[in-house]
């Protein structure tokens, strides 16, 4: 009989079952301000709505957005449930499934509870970018799925067009499916007086075997209406529209149509934020360039980036220590795959990073 097991999940707990501190640079998402864009769209008629697909303009955008049929488009609670529905279509037990790392730690451990043979391929700092000669290597030993996040979490680093189309080459040699993680990818939007444009494809619009998750959790700052969607194959979505009618069978209407109204108004507020993500980016690059022992990759638009430091001090107990001796939270390596670092957030005050900066200096001298 087969069990699922779930190790604990570290980072989340790290961020709920602790008192917050003064300086909380651990959490990624934004929180814009949609007042006079959704304010006014409680439309009592739809308590009572119930289309297990949702709403179809909001099928219609997204398919618009990532030039796919509507067929192909699933709505879903949020980003994690869309990638438990990816994962529940495409896995079963003794599948053989490469994930990246660094990597958000639900997307390792759900193919393992679910019985998959689970491998690992690094991105190699400081650019974060796949050797492709060691990704085929590893695919020609038999890889039923390929699990990734562009941007990546917890580096906030993308895989831009050419990366992808690379990355999509090898990946087509093998035959390999691949679930990209894309809640992330919207802070790569350009704006410029209307609606903006991605510096990069989705990779679904760049490989015929690949599924996207996303939701308007992270970008969006709206993850309390749990608006998300996973894009992939038609054969794969019409396993996974099967696969949630015994799960979570409906998705929230009127939370659709919220979803709809930020997606299309995204160009009236997003900009100043992603101007103000830009400004700290720079204060992070020019306190770590002052330093030589760390190394930070300046994220490509993300509101997280990794700080990487040369001590021989498990991430765990760095953090702990910037908790309880100097009031800051960042999230260790360790919660990602990744040690000797930690991931900090861009999506505070710039006066709360600039102190917890100035924090950090103090332990990284004391070490």
């Amino acid at each position: 009989m087969m069990r699922f097991n779930f190790p604990q999940f570290k980072h989340v707990e790290w961020i709920m079952n602790e008192k917050a501190p003064k300086l909380d640079l651990a959490w990624s998402d934004l929180r814009p301000d949609w007042s006079g864009v959704v304010e006014d769209m409680v439309d009592i008629s739809k308590f009572s709505a119930s289309a297990p697909e949702g709403s179809q303009e909001l099928i219609d955008h997204l398919s618009g957005c990532y030039g796919v049929d509507p067929s192909r488009v699933l709505l879903t609670n949020g980003c994690s449930e869309a990638n438990w529905l990816g994962f529940l279509s495409m896995i079963e037990p003794g599948s053989k499934v490469l994930v990246e790392k660094p990597i958000y730690t639900p997307l390792l451990e759900i193919p393992r509870a679910l019985g998959a043979d689970v491998s690992m391929i690094k991105r190699r700092a400081p650019e974060f970018k796949f050797d492709l000669k060691e990704l085929d290597k590893k695919l020609s030993e038999g890889v039923d799925l390929f699990v990734m996040q562009n941007l990546n979490n917890p580096t906030g680093r993308a895989l831009f067009e050419d990366d992808l189309r690379e990355l999509s080459s090898v990946l087509d040699d093998h035959g390999t499916y691949v679930l990209s993680d894309e809640v992330y990818r919207d802070f790569a939007i350009t704006f410029d007086d209307g609606p903006g444009i991605n510096a990069f494809p989705s990779m679904v619009e760049m490989y015929d075997r690949a599924l996207i998750t996303s939701s308007v959790t992270k970008v969006y700052g709206a993850g309390g209406l749990l608006g998300g969607w996973l894009i992939g194959p038609r054969r794969v979505i019409n396993k996974a529209r099967r696969v949630k009618s015994y799960s979570v069978p409906m998705v929230n209407m009127i939370a659709n149509l919220q979803v709809l109204e930020i997606l299309k108004n995204s160009y009236k507020v997003l900009p100043t934020y992603f101007n103000d993500i830009r400004t700290k980016e720079r204060l992070v690059s020019q306190w770590a360039a002052g330093r030589n022992d760390v190394e930070w990759s300046s994220p490509d638009g993300c509101a997280v980036g990794f700080l990487m430091y040369d001590h021989d001090v498990p991430s765990v107990e760095m953090c702990r220590r910037l908790y309880t001796e100097k009031d800051v939270r960042v999230i260790p390596g360790e919660f990602f795959h990744h040690e000797n670092g930690f991931r900090l957030s861009l999506a505070v005050d710039y006066d709360i990073l600039k102190e917890a900066l100035g924090r950090i200096d103090d332990m990284l001298d004391s070490l």
